[in-house]
């Protein structure tokens, strides 16, 4: 399996951030918010939108996955981010999707890039 990769930049200040390879499950039991990463880059660019692009990502998440990545985007609402998720028709879960949305409202999901980027310029 491809090794986990991440990737940033900026464009018309969103910032695009692509994962791809095999998510590292160790990474679900540190304590550390997993969107860290997106958190200190949005920091370091200034950006308060993020367009996340998952569709290369191989992910194998169970139930307690699923609540602690829809709890830690959400999480970043708090922040002022708003995040536009870009992901296959496979990977897609209501149960993520509820645990973000109760949470916050600027998290939504995506398979399409036009309304992902559409939805991030409300």
């Amino acid at each position: 399996m491809e090794r986990y990769h991440q990737s940033f930049r900026v464009e018309k200040g969103v910032l695009h951030v692509r994962l791809s390879g095999e998510f590292p499950d160790e990474l679900l039991h540190d304590l550390e918010n997993l969107f860290r990463p997106l958190m200190d880059a949005c920091a370091r660019y200034d950006c308060k939108k993020a367009l996340i692009d998952v569709r290369d990502l191989q992910v194998h998440f169970d139930t307690f996955a699923l609540f602690r990545s829809g709890k830690d985007a959400a999480f970043l609402g708090s922040l002022g981010i708003r995040v536009a998720l870009l992901a296959r028709e496979d990977m897609l879960d209501p149960f993520f999707d509820n645990v973000a949305h109760n949470r916050s409202n600027q998290v939504s999901v995506f398979t399409d890039i036009d309304p992902a980027l559409e939805w991030l310029q409300k």
